[in-house]
């Protein structure tokens, strides 16, 4: 395998952190009804998003790769 691949790999895996955390974090914030939360909360899920799709773009350039 790739090392490239396995670097993507990683941070596709390392993008499960913040797919927990997000929610989490916007569900405490709205019990507690601190918007601080709320916002990090979905900071946080955006992040986790980002990662995904830069991963797995890099995977997918990596296979099809001539």
């Amino acid at each position: 395998m790739n090392k490239k691949i396995a670097n993507h790999i990683k941070l596709l895996i390392s993008s499960l952190i913040p797919i927990f955390i997000g929610p989490i974090l916007i569900h405490f914030g709205g019990i507690k009804e601190t918007y601080i939360l709320t916002i990090l909360g979905v900071i946080v899920c955006i992040c986790a998003v980002v990662m995904i799709f830069m991963s797995l773009f890099g995977i997918i350039t990596e296979l099809f790769k001539k």
